[in-house]
């Protein structure tokens, strides 16, 4: 990963840390942690480099498609047919 690099908004040297990412569609939410982001010590603006964005939103797109279809195959009276999907790593990598 790039180093020294300028915030796109404020131009100050963003810092390598972990955030959590929030997405939302619809009625559904998704909060992605631990994620490698370039994050401005002054204004606050996050960086997610190229391929791993990428990765988080097409897991987290697929995440939102099959929530949204599981909810069209449920009989109208038993809607919602769940409240929500938690998915966590159990050990850190090494």
């Amino acid at each position: 990963m790039k180093t020294n690099k300028p915030c796109p908004e404020c131009k100050t040297i963003m810092e390598l840390k972990k955030t959590t990412l929030h997405f939302e569609r619809e009625e559904f939410y998704a909060d992605v942690e631990d994620v490698s982001a370039y994050i401005c010590p002054k204004c606050g603006t996050k960086s997610i480099p190229g391929k791993l964005a990428e990765s988080i939103g097409n897991t987290v797109e697929n995440l939102f498609k099959s929530a949204r279809d599981a909810e069209e195959t449920v009989e109208k009276d038993l809607s919602p047919s769940f409240s929500g999907i938690s998915f966590h790593r159990t050990h850190a990598l090494p």
